[in-house]
């Protein structure tokens, strides 16, 4: 007898399925596969996460190492690197990095120091009031040190200012005049105009007025009232105050539109004086605190207002950079997320 092999089932026919044993062990691997890559983006995850956290405390400590050494633009640039990393408690990096831009005291990175503590701020709402404090105290500071800034500027075109009105006199006069103060090119085509100084003087000494009220109004935040302070810090808080309304009155003092005046608010304060040492009522005293209330409540409301000012003039001159330059200004990171409160109140 002859061997003769099975006919060859015709083309497109279907396998047939596999039974038993080898049905089961198809549909394990089916769910193996299916298992294996729905969980692959949780793997992928906790990997990201774990080198980000592995990462975290040696970019900080650095950060920090530069902070302490005085390079507070290095510091910044690694804090900044840690935006993406801290997941924990990520305003920290922010505080971070908002301190050492401000510490930077460079013109532009101010505004990326103040955009970093108010995120800082805002992501700290759930911490305690001490932490809170420290950043609203670097906040007022950020603030402060760029009123600072706007103050010298101000100083600087009211000098210019005073030189090319004297040039000006001197040569209507018929006497001898320094050329080079109205002639700075030395080829006669521009001489300065006094009213544009005048007007530069009067709007930079206005924005440095703006941002000492802000910083006064952020030191009245709650957050270190409602903090443990120690007396020497109160003292120290009372005296930043005091330190905030005495620049706020001199930039007011300093704009031309107010040179020569400021003599009818003390006038109306001693007529004020008079009418209360003439009064001998019992209410006298409880007349002179409500009024001293109210003045504090219209002062506060005044601050409130400088305030936004200040913020929307903020804004309007990082949009102004963004025009000019496409990019944030300051060091051009962004704020970031970080470990560890490392820097401190300066």
């Amino acid at each position: 007898m002859t061997w003769t092999p099975p006919p060859t089932p015709p083309t497109g026919t279907r396998k047939p399925r596999p039974t038993g044993v080898a049905a089961l062990r198809a549909a394990r691997l089916r769910r193996r596969t299916w298992w294996l890559v729905g969980t692959l983006p949780v793997v992928l995850a906790l990997l990201v996460l774990g080198v980000k956290l592995a990462l975290l405390a040696p970019i900080a400590a650095t950060g920090k190492d530069r902070y302490d050494g005085g390079d507070a633009t290095t510091a910044a640039d690694y804090f900044g690197i840690q935006r993406t990393l801290n997941v924990v408690e990520p305003w920290k990096a922010h505080y971070n990095h908002g301190t050492a831009l401000a510490r930077t005291e460079d013109s532009w990175a101010l505004y990326d120091a103040i955009t970093s503590l108010d995120r800082a701020y805002d992501l700290a709402e759930n911490e305690s009031p001490e932490e809170r404090c420290m950043i609203q105290t670097n906040l007022s500071l950020a603030y402060e040190i760029q009123g600072d800034g706007d103050m010298a500027y101000a100083d600087d075109k009211a000098a210019e200012l005073a030189l090319v009105e004297e040039a000006i006199a001197a040569r209507d006069a018929g006497l001898p005049y320094d050329e080079e103060v109205l002639d700075p090119y030395g080829d006669g085509s521009e001489e300065p105009d006094p009213e544009e100084l005048r007007q530069d003087v009067q709007d930079w000494y206005e924005y440095a007025e703006q941002e000492y009220a802000t910083a006064e109004q952020i030191r009245g935040w709650p957050d270190c009232g409602e903090s443990e302070q120690t007396p020497e810090q109160e003292q120290q808080d009372e005296a930043a105050r005091q330190r905030l309304q005495d620049k706020q009155q001199q930039a007011q003092d300093s704009q031309p539109e107010n040179q020569g005046g400021g003599d009818t608010q003390e006038g109306d304060g001693s007529e004020g004086d008079e009418q209360s040492e003439a009064s001998g009522e019992e209410g006298s005293e409880g007349d002179q605190q409500s009024q001293a209330e109210r003045e504090e409540q219209q002062r506060q409301e005044e601050l409130e207002q400088q305030g936004s000012e200040a913020r929307d003039e903020q804004e309007r001159l990082e949009q102004e950079y963004r025009d000019l330059y496409g990019d944030q200004p300051g060091t051009g990171t962004d704020p970031g997320d970080g470990s560890g409160s490392g820097t401190k109140n300066w």
